[in-house]
């Protein structure tokens, strides 16, 4: 799947996407992905994309494209082994925790 780094975003619109993204549970590339894919479904009149192709992928392929991302994935993290984890590492609990007291103190909760 192609990817896309944006260089130079205005900070506003960082923090706005930052927001919605956490509104809406999705990471920021989710919800870059979704404002882009929402902002070229509204485009009246948009003019001959000059010979590119806009098919949007299939239930099945977008599927098989999951599929094969995870399978990707899995076999890195095969590759990387076991890994060592020390004996006065948090608990899952204790982290959860804390990530939850974060956010609420950046949220003003």
């Amino acid at each position: 799947m192609p990817a896309l780094q944006i260089r130079d975003l205005p900070q506003g619109t960082y923090d706005a996407l930052k927001w919605r993204a956490e509104r809406e549970h999705r990471s920021m590339a989710q919800e870059a992905t979704v404002a882009i894919e929402r902002h070229l479904q509204i485009v009246p009149g948009e003019p001959q994309m000059m010979g590119y192709e806009r098919r949007a992928l299939t239930e099945e392929e977008e599927r098989q494209a999951r599929i094969a991302k995870r399978k990707r994935i899995f076999a890195e993290l095969k590759k990387m082994g076991p890994v060592e984890i020390p004996p006065d590492f948090p608990s899952i609990v204790e982290i959860i925790h804390q990530g939850r007291e974060e956010r609420d103190a950046r949220l003003g909760c």
